[in-house]
């Protein structure tokens, strides 16, 4: 199946994503090549000052962070913040549900993002099960993935709605990327912090599903692929 970036230009408008990727990434330029023209790209340094200034300018991430918190106070659950390195979002994920003994555990949780490459989001449940070891040299964990939930349905239903309630309160005239159309493959595009030969519009606007990518390629979606497909329907005069 072609996974390539297309869509329905009569009935839906995609174009904003594609342009705004366009403005921050040289579709058609790898990156380490003689000179690193990949980064003398101008798209690239304005995304390098755009990170500096959401990620590491502390009163920027605060806000982001006192967000995460209030959401977790409303929904009655813990939130851990995943906006590790300069990637180009915001994200965080809620914990649904646990339990395990010892060292194995399973997990349902409920990750967001918010990008800031424009005004989009995403939202997603996962569940997956957690083995953690210890050793005299680093202690470590594998993770595996068991499921995931890209629209309201099920355990994640109620939780899911509210989080997109909470996002575009707090982000005005933000939409969500819709699972199916995120997924699909631009030709050429190479994303700064991610070692892949070809991204997807997920990578280049949010990151690379929280470290489980391989796992979320290899693993089929639960709900409904195309859910908010109607935020980005055309507007008829």
């Amino acid at each position: 199946m072609d996974n390539s970036f297309s869509f329905n230009y009569d009935e839906y408008d995609f174009w904003p994503l594609y342009h705004s990727i366009l403005r921050y990434y040289p579709i058609g330029i790898k990156k380490h090549q003689e000179f690193d023209i990949y980064r003398q790209y101008p798209g690239i340094q304005e995304l390098e000052k755009l990170l500096n200034e959401k990620i590491a300018n502390k009163k920027n991430y605060k806000n982001w962070v006192a967000f995460q918190k209030r959401v977790g106070a409303e929904l009655g659950k813990s939130t851990q913040g995943t906006t590790f390195g300069f990637v180009p979002s915001y994200s965080g994920y809620v914990i649904l549900d646990s339990n395990g003994t010892g060292n194995r555990w399973n997990y349902k949780e409920l990750h967001f993002a918010v990008s800031h490459l424009g005004k989009y989001f995403q939202v997603y449940g996962l569940e997956k099960s957690v083995l953690s070891y210890e050793n005299d040299l680093i202690p470590y964990q594998i993770q595996n993935l068991k499921e995931i939930m890209v629209s309201p349905m099920g355990a994640y239903k109620d939780y899911f709605e509210k989080m997109e309630n909470y996002i575009t309160e707090e982000f005005k005239d933000y939409r969500l990327v819709p699972f199916s159309m995120g997924q699909t493959i631009i030709n050429g595009l190479q994303i700064l912090h991610l070692d892949k030969e070809n991204c997807s519009i997920n990578m280049a606007l949010f990151n690379d599903f929280l470290g489980m990518g391989e796992q979320v390629n290899e693993m089929e979606a639960q709900g409904d692929l195309t859910y908010g497909m109607e935020h980005w329907k055309k507007q008829r005069n």
